[in-house]
């Protein structure tokens, strides 16, 4: 069995690596979001798909949603209204300044998780909630879904800015 701190690092190293990178997998998130402007992000392959500004909210949501793990309290509302569970609504006004707001709300987040699991007791990291595994291995599952995301943020990104 690993010791809480060589877990928390192994958490603390994937997610950063995940977001900030560099990754040896590809793009992490924020290297996947770079130049991206307010019509690429809003550009959307069909109705039922999502948006790269709409997954940036996925993002920022699923991080305020562990947080809440983390702690075990809803105290804080997101700033955002949610459509459903872990996924929050289209921005209505799709201006530069909006989606500079709505990363910037995704960087804010995602400091607050870092700093969520630095401050966890080891006992909140092992915690298992009524449904899922434990909050440690969530936390490991938020790296390889920002993997998954900011590869779908890439294409999607590509493809809109060669079709302008």
């Amino acid at each position: 069995m690993r010791e809480p701190d060589t877990e928390r690092a192994t958490i603390l190293a994937l997610l950063h690596e995940s977001y900030v990178g560099p990754a040896w997998h590809g793009p992490s998130v924020r290297e996947a979001l770079d130049g991206v402007t307010a019509h690429v992000a809003s550009s959307k392959p069909s109705d039922k798909r999502n948006s790269i500004w709409e997954l940036v909210l996925h993002l920022a949501h699923g991080r305020h949603l562990l947080i809440e793990r983390i702690v075990a309290t809803s105290a804080h509302e997101f700033p955002r209204r949610v459509r459903e569970p872990w996924w929050p609504a289209a921005p209505s006004e799709e201006s530069e300044e909006a989606w500079r707001k709505d990363v910037t709300l995704l960087d804010e987040y995602h400091d607050k998780l870092i700093a969520a699991i630095e401050a966890a007791k080891p006992d909140q990291l092992a915690r298992v909630p009524s449904k899922g595994p434990a909050i440690g291995q969530q936390l490991l599952g938020m790296a390889l879904h920002d993997t998954y995301h900011a590869g779908q943020i890439r294409l999607l990104a590509l493809l809109y800015a060669e079709a302008r």
